[in-house]
């Protein structure tokens, strides 16, 4: 690929000269869908490419702050995307992302040593998080009482002279004040990056979220004609595809359809679910941090991660 070819794919971390990053939101109207595998394979990939990345935890079930360790060992009361929202500062509700590298051993503490056997952690070089709160179910209710509420992350946006490059969201599964509130900031040079496992009850949800998107664009464009919300899908990961080592005939029946429905207009890219994607949780690791480097899902994400515009800033 010629140096003209990688500048023309290049994405621009402030597009239209703007003060905050690119925002990037694995979403789709669906529960289980690979949304926080998505977003923390991403997250790393691009934190290896060179890149500077900050991923925030919407989800109630705060599986991405597990994975990235974001909440084990914190002072009591530490500040997390709850806090954001309600005036707290980015930095203070942030935290390195890193990986359990020895797990806990309680049985090698002694009276002594009490701190033997804790585990051990490696940081992740230029990745952090804002930890997820289980108070967040309560946005909705609250953002009802006070309609203010629903324009903090737009004002955070505003507020930002950090040096990011790129913001990933890890949305829940519907459409609630809570995710209108993360997609008001995003232009059409954001995106969402809808993961779909690959059965029909999933693209039939993929079909569902491009309908309730564009009701909440109308909703929120007819109340700012000065500011338009731009939620914009242009690639779709389709998750556990099925391999010559795992057949999959009801898989490979979705992965058709999906290439004959939505083929035309978006970049569909395939996800080979390897049995490593799974330990991420359980491991408090990402697929990098213990599985091969050809493993499945790493040399997939990094083909959609060169797919969305990062190119690699530190080339082997």
């Amino acid at each position: 690929m010629s140096k003209t070819t990688l500048a023309r794919h290049r994405r621009d971390m402030r597009p239209n000269g703007r003060n905050w990053p690119l925002l990037l939101a694995a979403f789709i109207i669906t529960g289980g869908s690979a949304k926080t595998s998505t977003i923390i394979m991403l997250a790393v990939t691009l934190a290896l490419r060179g890149y500077k990345v900050r991923v925030f935890d919407f989800d109630h079930q705060r599986s991405a702050s597990h994975i990235l360790c974001a909440m084990d060992e914190l002072p009591a009361g530490h500040p997390t995307i709850w806090e954001l929202m309600h005036g707290a500062s980015l930095e203070e509700c942030s935290v390195p992302a890193r990986y359990v590298s020895v797990p806990a051993n309680p049985g090698a503490s002694t009276q002594d040593d009490p701190q033997a056997g804790n585990a051990q952690y490696e940081m992740i070089e230029g990745l952090s998080i804002v930890p997820g709160s289980r108070n967040v179910k309560n946005f909705d209710t609250e953002s009802a009482q006070d309609g203010m509420l629903l324009t903090w992350f737009r004002e955070l946006c505003d507020a930002y002279d950090g040096d990011d490059d790129v913001w990933l969201l890890d949305l829940p599964a519907s459409l609630s004040k809570l995710v209108v509130s993360a997609l008001i900031p995003f232009q059409e040079e954001d995106e969402i990056v809808p993961p779909v496992l690959v059965t029909s009850k999933e693209a039939t949800d993929l079909k569902a979220t491009f309908e309730e998107l564009a009701e909440m664009r109308k909703q929120q464009n007819a109340r700012s004609r000065i500011r338009k919300t731009e939620p914009t899908i242009k690639h779709i990961l389709m998750c556990g595809t099925p391999t010559p080592s795992r057949p999959d005939s009801e898989g490979d029946l979705t992965v058709a359809a999906m290439k004959e429905t939505y083929g035309e207009h978006f970049t569909l890219h395939t996800v080979k679910w390897s049995g490593v994607i799974r330990q991420q949780h359980r491991r408090q690791a990402p697929v990098h941090a213990f599985g091969n480097r050809n493993a499945a899902p790493i040399e997939d994400y990094n083909k959609v991660a060169t797919a969305l515009g990062f190119q690699d800033l530190n080339p082997a």
